[in-house]
């Protein structure tokens, strides 16, 4: 049973609708050669008559250069509503400086998916079900050959529809806010996983490992990372039945 919901047309324009009335906040997701950007921002304005909706991207503070996407490209975006996790994806239109912030005209969201948030809560695999991921970084990828990658292994210690931590032996090189892409397979005959995500934080555990906090990164930007969402929905929902007293 699909976890992900894709809201039709009118209740889609409603929800979008009220987000931009009471600006609401978002986050932005697009993708560089050099890699994933993630923003806050809010909703401007918009509607479905202009076919274009305008959010104002907030810039970080401390000096950090903000690349902004190049005209025609897909930018994704998050948003709550209630106990759920509305999804959309837009082409850029327009990107202009306005004071403290950025303004991203883009067009009118196509689509509305929505998840519950229970699937972004932190759930554990099932006693005794041991899961490998191999990891390699972005950085290391090369368009004519994968032979070259430094990859690496761990052992799956949570996950959720937002991300997942990994218990790893070497941690040597790996930098913190570096784009990796992951795979796994959730038990045996299964189709693998394969994730784009941000190591965001790394903590040392007992006898020389650590463990690694990975985000997960433009599930919401295209329809097969929607699929993809889903199947990690489906995962957890597993995995918290199986940590239940009654296995409900």
């Amino acid at each position: 049973m699909s976890r992900t919901q894709t809201i039709d047309r009118s209740q889609q324009e409603r929800i979008i609708a009220e987000a931009i009335r009471d600006r609401r906040l978002l986050t932005v997701t697009y993708s560089l050669p050099d890699g994933w950007r993630r923003y806050k921002a809010s909703f401007v304005s918009g509607s479905p008559g202009s076919n274009e909706t305008v959010i104002s991207l907030g810039l970080p503070r401390g000096g950090e250069i903000v690349t902004l996407p190049p005209l025609g490209a897909i930018v994704g975006g998050t948003f709550r509503l209630g106990h759920k996790k509305c999804m959309f994806s837009a082409g850029v239109r327009a990107c202009r400086e306005q004071s403290k912030s950025m303004l991203l005209t883009l067009g009118w969201p196509e689509h509305l998916s929505q998840l519950q948030r229970r699937a972004y809560e932190r759930a554990t695999p099932p006693r005794g079900n041991v899961i490998a991921v191999r990891f390699w970084c972005r950085d290391d990828e090369s368009p004519s050959s994968a032979e070259h990658r430094d990859v690496r292994h761990g052992q799956l210690e949570d996950i959720s529809a937002g991300g997942m931590r990994l218990k790893v032996a070497d941690v040597e090189k790996l930098k913190l806010e570096r784009a990796y892409k992951c795979v796994f397979t959730s038990s045996p005959g299964r189709p693998a996983l394969v994730l784009d995500a941000i190591l965001r934080h790394r903590e040392a555990v007992e006898q020389g490992r650590a463990s690694l906090g990975f985000q997960f990164v433009g599930l919401e930007m295209s329809d097969e990372g929607l699929r993809t969402l889903d199947r990690l929905a489906r995962l957890v929902a597993h995995f918290q039945r199986s940590r239940s007293p009654h296995g409900e």
